[in-house]
């Protein structure tokens, strides 16, 4: 299949996401304004699947659409803003590691509370649903 000249609706669904969404990158400028035949038909260039590839990329590895929105401008810029580029990485890396601590605290959490309910008496109140509406 050719990725150039490619409708909204095989490109929506080749990337799985809706017509919706297409337009909505379009319209706050992470895609340039797509071209339409004749009817008035968005048509997908092969530069517009290589942008959609890069956001797509970009938000597995978390970066927001804001973000991502910044590195395609430092991306479009004469030299590459190295520094900048980094800058938004570390925060990226930051955050991951931030949740990443966060998971494993509810990963003890969940363990504990599971582990509590297999050692519990049938009578017992159900100590996930009790762990779950304790207040920190």
């Amino acid at each position: 299949m050719s990725l150039t000249n490619q409708s909204i609706g095989r490109v929506a669904e080749q990337f799985n996401v809706s017509p919706y969404t297409l337009r909505y990158y379009e319209k706050i400028g992470l895609l340039p304004p797509v071209s339409k035949d004749s009817g008035g038909r968005r048509v997908y260039s092969q530069r517009d699947i290589e942008r959609l590839h890069f956001i797509k990329r970009a938000q597995r590895m978390h970066f927001s659409l804001k973000e991502i929105g910044e590195l395609i401008s430092l991306d479009k810029a004469q030299l590459v803003e190295k520094p900048q580029v980094q800058e938004l990485v570390i925060e990226k890396l930051n955050d991951i590691e931030e949740s990443l601590k966060d998971l494993k605290l509810l990963q003890n959490e969940l363990t504990a509370m599971l582990s509590a309910c297999l050692s519990s008496n049938e009578d017992d109140q159900c100590p996930i649903i009790e762990g779950i509406k304790e207040t920190d």
